[in-house]
């Protein structure tokens, strides 16, 4: 039986890392794996010693506060790596916890595959020097980021993204929207984020952009989606008399299916720009998380989509730019302007052909597996 350490700290990771477990195992029979992740990684077969819940902070006071509990399972899965001698470790992203662990398990020669790259290429590139010390294969997910690390010396293998082989509707359109009672007018999709902070700074915004768009525009439709693990309570306390349907389990149709999206920072822009849907990205931390972010990010965009596509090609929203009104503006502009609209849903096809081609877990799956054979890849 072989043994995979495998950690992934947040919602994202945990949809990758169970997509390449389920590869793992139908391509490496008798494997085990132990380590952090949440319920899509348990549901795989993960023995988890954290659920990525305990483990999804936002914002350095969150982490700060957190610090005894972080030391706690810092030490836990050191003993672990004692008690049960993994034949190989996965990193999922999560650079705070997972670098401080990589030389770690590499003193105690366990292979490192880090999958996914920490945005190294947007702030703390310092960390390069770990990967290269004590990171055996680097697999990243786009081009430009390959291109990053050679340039300090780091030979990391580009798979292309999981997006492409994971993002698709499952529903139909018309059955879709019939479901929601959206009529003649627009649907519009909120994505809140799956972190608590997430829904408290962000999502009183998107519900109050409703109200000012239905005073704008007839027959608006809204519909919250819930991501994994979100607690339904956490978000209908604010939705509450909005008239605004909240949805657990179809974040990719409503993704697919609205006119426009209010989406959150993070892997949501990507998803929602594989499905072609355009979109308000909207950032709200606390202000020194803010502020100290800003005096060390060297790139202009936040949100993912439009760091591929290489130009804002949705509108962004950050800080205190995220008002109801500041989102209802950028989607009515959107939804008035055909031009603009149909100019948009090309520029996100652009953006998507840069995320390579599908069959992205495939070959990261290779690269876990032949690490665990001990193979040169």
């Amino acid at each position: 039986m072989k043994r995979v350490l495998i950690i992934a700290g947040e919602t994202s990771g945990d949809l990758h890392g169970s997509v390449l477990m389920r590869g793992m195992k139908n391509s490496c029979p008798d494997i085990e794996f132990k380590g952090i992740g949440g319920s899509l990684m348990i549901d795989e077969g993960l023995d988890a010693l954290r659920h990525t819940g305990e483990m999804n902070f936002m914002g350095l006071a969150e982490v700060i506060r957190h610090i005894p509990f972080i030391r706690r399972t810092e030490n836990d899965i050191v003993s672990l790596l004692d008690s049960w001698h993994p034949d190989l470790s996965i990193l999922i992203d999560y650079p705070g916890f997972n670098l401080k662990l990589a030389p770690r398990i590499h003193q105690r020669k366990i292979p490192v595959m880090y999958y996914i790259s920490p945005q190294l290429w947007a702030w703390h590139r310092s960390r390069v020097n770990l990967i290269r010390r004590y990171v055996d294969r680097m697999v990243v997910l786009f081009d430009f980021e390959r291109e990053f690390y050679r340039k300090y010396g780091v030979d990391a293998v580009c798979t292309g993204h999981p997006l492409l082989d994971i993002v698709r509707s499952s529903e139909d359109r018309v059955a879709f929207r019939a479901s929601l009672g959206a009529g003649d007018g627009p649907l519009i999709g909120l994505l809140p984020g799956s972190r608590p902070q997430e829904i408290e700074r962000i999502l009183p915004a998107m519900v109050g952009s409703i109200g000012v768009l239905r005073s704008r525009i007839e027959n608006v439709t809204a519909v919250i989606g819930c991501a994994p693990g979100l607690d339904e309570e956490s978000v209908s306390k604010y939705a509450a008399g909005s008239g605004i349907s909240i949805i657990h389990g179809k974040t990719y149709d409503i993704m697919a299916h609205a006119d426009a999206l209010a989406v959150t920072s993070g892997t949501a822009t990507l998803e929602a720009g594989i499905l072609g849907t355009p979109m308000v990205i909207v950032y709200r931390t606390s202000l020194l998380t803010y502020l100290v972010g800003r005096s060390v990010v060297s790139i202009d965009n936040i949100g993912l989509i439009n760091i591929v596509a290489g130009a804002r090609i949705v509108p962004e929203l950050w800080q205190n730019n995220v008002t109801p009104g500041n989102i209802a503006t950028h989607i009515e502009k959107m939804l008035g302007d055909k031009q603009l609209y149909n100019l948009i849903k090309q520029l996100l096809g652009n953006a998507k052909h840069k995320l390579g081609n599908p069959g992205s877990t495939e070959r990261a799956v290779k690269i876990a597996c032949d690490l665990l054979r001990g193979s040169d890849i």
